[in-house]
């Protein structure tokens, strides 16, 4: 899952580009509805032009906003994810399930096999589970100090109750405390995903065995269903930045497992 070495290749990652604009747009479609709801109280201190214009622009904004996130939750994202779930089943197991090509995308030297998935999905999870932990420490603090001011407008009970409605309005949201708690859950299944392979390859259980073949497969749905419970992408901002520090610990630990040399069963 590491881009370290320059000729890799990743054509899987064309499918995402739609999704992540989309993502990008909703987002500011949210804070355009949030600034013209909290202004709809004072609609009527306006002319008449400015009010229509106004209120056309909030319904054509909660229109557009509910569209585009609709279409990136049930089509974008899932179409990115069934095309990396191909690749990544196709590098498990040598058989192509799709056109697109990937290269040095997954780094173990287990050759196609059961084995080969499960180590796959270790390393996709180790990787997924830190990337969110690191998103979480910049929404955690967001979403905080947004709960904060709701508890400190309603503690100095502010007799403004459009202004009280609004901040429950925007951080009772889904791009706020439920993303919030989205993002949590997914990092948390992500490493229970990751302990258990860990736990796997650990004990070095006979990879043709029912136990191995049931603990691989458990933890490759696994992972899959978190992602498409979630719906939302992990940051690639993020995956850059971490990208060097995380894929020295994935060799690491790759090394205390004793992945690097095993051949496949």
């Amino acid at each position: 899952m590491t881009n370290t070495i320059e000729n890799r290749i990743d054509e899987v990652a064309q499918y995402y580009e739609p999704a992540v604009k989309f993502e990008k747009l909703a987002a500011w479609l949210f804070w355009l509805i949030s600034i013209l709801s909290l202004c709809m109280p004072y609609y009527s201190n306006f002319g008449e032009l400015v009010k229509c214009s106004l209120q056309s622009s909030f319904i054509v904004s909660v229109i557009l906003y509910f569209s585009i996130s609709q279409i990136s939750r049930f089509y974008l994202v899932p179409k990115a994810e069934r095309m990396r779930r191909k690749q990544m089943l196709s590098d498990a197991f040598g058989t192509p399930l799709c056109h697109d090509k990937t290269s040095l995308y997954y780094n173990n030297d287990y050759t196609p096999s059961l084995q080969r998935l499960g180590a796959n999905t270790m390393e996709n999870s180790f990787f997924s589970k830190e990337v969110a932990e690191k998103m979480l420490h910049k929404k955690r603090t967001f979403t905080g100090g947004y709960a904060v001011i709701w508890l400190l407008a309603f503690s100095l009970r502010h007799n403004n109750l459009e202004i009280l409605t609004w901040i429950t309005q925007v951080i009772f949201s889904g791009e706020i405390i439920a993303q919030w708690l989205n993002l949590e859950v997914l990092r948390l299944r992500h490493e229970r995903t990751y302990d258990r392979l860990h736990t796997h390859f650990l004990h070095d259980i006979g990879a043709e065995s029912p136990r191995a073949i049931a603990t691989v497969l458990d933890s490759f749905v696994a992972y899959e269903s978190a992602k498409s419970s979630a719906g939302l992408l992990l940051s690639t901002k993020v995956f850059n930045e971490l990208n060097s520090s995380l894929t020295k610990k994935w060799t690491q630990i790759r090394k205390e497992l004793k992945m690097e040399f095993q051949p496949s069963a």
